[in-house]
């Protein structure tokens, strides 16, 4: 077992040694190990001359990497920085893009770092002069929704937290009619992981001007749940909205399903007069989870109007892809889709026209339908009403309505000479309506 063992150190240290002779590569997988540790070459002891090792970090797309460094001892900057024996960090997208996090040598210890992407890559090069210990690490994979937002400060309600699904509104502590001093709202933005998230400002009104950023200030990061270390900014705002006056300015697009939202007021906040603090209403936006398909494979809604450029490696615009958005984002009452594109909210009032002129046809229908009805009935009436004037006329013509005593006299019914007379009484005291038979005027 001695024999066994000393073979073994003796195969790991020829390893090394062959390995650390020029270039070497180190792979760390999360489906193999969730989470581990690193190191330069036959750490503790000093590394060799002329190195130059990869350390590749790869997980899966839902998952994030933390590095964290309890070790770390290289050659000294110069006074233009890192130029002999240093590590160089860097975070890779899902579709390959680089970029550097940061270049570091000396002995003080890089503060802890999360990648909101899986991928990440340490370079370590060395020089023929000065050789130190190195450095120790560890790294850890983790699913991206685990990683809680920043603390947000300030004893008031509705000041930052977690939003997540297919999209909302947010607003500042107070809106519309204040918001708060001395406070630090961070609300964290968190869509599906194969989505981006599209923010658009609809209302903004701080103090004054974007001299007054001291006092309150919208930030938004890309993401990275620490503000501290490394945050890509997408865009500050201060003053007043109608300072950004173009477009891209008032919305902003995450690289990937994270999105940072901070609002930060000072404790002290300087006034210019007391319509200044009349109109510091705050802000409002509305956040919308974008993926981007080609026309005619959006299984949700797609904006017709708005386009993504997916880029290739060498930052080209590779393909052109429409956004598409949840079909419940429809008819909100508020522009989900891309820049100047309504295609969401255009043509929401057709079913309530379509509906009001529903009704009113109804409405008009049941007044002709009455209109109608009261012609009817009035010409019956105005018939019956003629009718009974031309039988009238006809009786004061008849032979036996000659002898009518004159005007002022009345007859009796009981008189026997007042026959037809009669019959006129009779006529004259009897309901307009009635029927007369007119056999009884021959």
């Amino acid at each position: 077992m001695f024999y066994l063992n000393v073979l073994i150190q003796w195969f790991v240290i020829f390893t090394l040694q062959t390995t650390v002779r020029g270039k070497c590569i180190f792979q760390f997988h999360s489906q193999q190990s969730p989470m581990g540790n690193f190191s330069s070459p036959q750490f503790p002891s000093n590394y060799t001359e002329s190195l130059e090792c990869v350390y590749n970090f790869q997980g899966r797309e839902h998952e994030t990497l933390k590095l964290t460094f309890h070790e770390f001892d290289l050659e000294a900057p110069f006074i233009k920085g890192c130029l002999t024996d240093y590590i160089d960090i860097s975070t890779i997208t899902i579709i390959g893009n680089k970029f550097l996090v940061g270049r570091y040598c000396g002995d003080d210890i890089p503060a802890s770092m999360l990648f909101m992407n899986p991928h990440a890559e340490i370079i370590f090069k060395t020089n023929l002069v000065i050789h130190r210990k190195g450095f120790h690490g560890s790294y850890h994979f983790q699913d991206e929704k685990t990683i809680p937002p920043p603390r947000s400060t300030g004893n008031v309600s509705s000041c930052g937290g977690t939003v997540s699904g297919v999209g909302g509104v947010i607003v500042s502590p107070g809106f519309p009619y204040y918001f708060p001093k001395d406070v630090d709202c961070i609300w964290l933005i968190r869509v599906d992981y194969h989505m981006k998230i599209y923010v658009r400002i609809l209302k903004m009104q701080l103090y004054g001007s974007i001299a007054n950023c001291a006092e309150a200030e919208l930030t938004l990061y890309d993401g990275y749940s620490s503000i501290s270390f490394n945050p890509k900014v997408l865009q500050k705002y201060c003053g007043d909205l109608r300072y950004y006056k173009n477009v891209e300015e008032q919305t902003q697009l995450s690289s990937r399903n994270r999105l940072l939202l901070r609002f930060k007021t000072s404790a002290a906040q300087i006034m210019k007069g007391e319509d200044l603090d009349k109109n510091a209403v705050g802000f409002k936006i509305v956040w919308t989870a974008v993926d981007f398909q080609q026309e005619g494979k959006c299984q949700e809604f797609i904006c017709k109007e708005s386009r993504y450029c997916f880029s290739s490696p060498d930052n080209s615009c590779a393909e052109m892809r429409n956004y598409c958005i949840d079909k419940s984002l429809v008819c909100n009452g508020h522009p989900n889709c891309g820049n100047e594109d309504y295609t969401d909210e255009d043509k929401c009032n057709i079913p309530l026209l379509a509906g009001c002129g529903a009704a009113g046809g109804v409405l008009l229908l049941s007044f002709l339908i009455g209109f109608c009805l009261y012609r009817r009935h009035s010409g019956l009436r105005n018939s019956n009403s003629h009718s009974l004037n031309m039988q009238l006329r006809q009786l004061e013509h008849s032979p036996s309505y000659s002898g009518r005593p004159p005007s002022g006299q009345f007859y009796y019914p009981g008189d026997p000479n007042c026959s037809v007379h009669s019959a006129s009484y009779e006529l004259l005291h009897t309901k307009p309506m009635a029927r007369i038979d007119k056999r009884t005027m021959r």
